[in-house]
């Protein structure tokens, strides 16, 4: 069987297309490891239109029961591993399997990317955690470590405090980049404390975390915490796919209709190297790779 389009991604770029997909009437589905992409990991979105204020949880929830209006064939979890030029299309290989389109919309958007220190790895899942939204109230009562100095580090911070005894937010820079008002809300939260030019060095521990050492001012430091929230940034998450043009971050390049280099793949959201990466900005991009894609067929 063949589908006349294959979506890889259920986020907000993804689940936007799908919706134009499916009012044409297309045969297509969905294929993703998880259904809401990274905004399920915002602890609040203030600045989606329709929504004052609301969970990126709740708000992902939203996005899903909307696509499940119109019977959206989602198979998640289940994760992409390679996509390949196939007669009439192309062939999308996964772990459980193998499917033909005559298109495909990449819409994987990004990951967290790591630190690469010791005891990353080794403490994931204990004491190590790349979502704040996710695992925070765990941390009630302890110390916690945040690393990072942009808009994630300190909403990671800031809900951290809310469960946390004290919370230590390191920086690398001198300064914290990013929204003003989330600048504002740290340096005024009393659990917080801010250590500049901070660069993370090792993650220890027993059988969970029991502390971290820090470079600062040129010497070695240790501070005892019991969770470490990793927040230094996101990567795209493309390596699945080789066929198509990508820039020197890994983005896949598109044009102004989301069409990449091969014809007949689209990208849209965060995966792509549009400008900026907002919840916003991906559900239109999704809609405009769908109508690419829409159009591509009808030729």
């Amino acid at each position: 069987m063949s589908y006349d389009s294959i979506i890889v991604g259920a986020g907000p770029a993804g689940m936007s297309a799908a919706i134009y997909l499916a009012r044409q009437k297309l045969n297509f589905i969905i294929i993703s490891q998880n259904v809401g992409g990274y905004v399920t990991q915002s602890s609040e979105v203030g600045n989606y239109l329709g929504f004052n204020l609301i969970d990126g949880g709740q708000l992902a929830e939203k996005f899903e029961e909307h696509i499940k209006i119109y019977g959206v064939n989602i198979k998640s979890p289940e994760e992409v591993k390679k996509i390949s030029k196939a007669k009439n299309g192309f062939k999308v290989v996964t772990g459980r399997g193998e499917y033909l389109a005559k298109t495909v919309l990449i819409a994987t958007g990004e990951k967290h990317r790591k630190l690469n220190i010791p005891g990353e790895d080794e403490f994931l899942g204990r004491g190590v955690t790349y979502c704040a939204t996710c695992d925070a109230p765990v941390f009630g009562g302890k110390d916690i470590a945040v690393i990072g100095g942009g808009n994630s580090a300190m909403e990671a911070a800031l809900f951290g405090a809310k469960y946390a005894k004290k919370v230590y937010l390191l920086n690398i820079n001198k300064e914290l980049a990013g929204e003003s008002h989330l600048i504002t809300r740290v340096k005024k939260e009393k659990k917080i404390q801010v250590f500049s030019e901070a660069s993370a060095g090792e993650i220890f521990g027993g059988k969970f975390v029991e502390g971290l050492k820090y470079q600062q001012g040129g010497s070695e430091k240790k501070i005892s915490v019991q969770g470490v929230f990793i927040e230094i940034g996101l990567v795209p998450v493309s390596d699945f796919i080789k066929i198509v043009k990508k820039d020197k971050w890994n983005e896949i390049e598109v044009d102004k209709y989301n069409k990449t280099s091969v014809e007949g793949i689209f990208a849209a959201g965060d995966v792509t190297d549009v400008t900026e990466k907002q919840i916003a900005v991906a559900v239109g991009e999704g809609c405009k790779a769908a109508l690419g894609v829409i159009k591509y067929l009808q030729k």
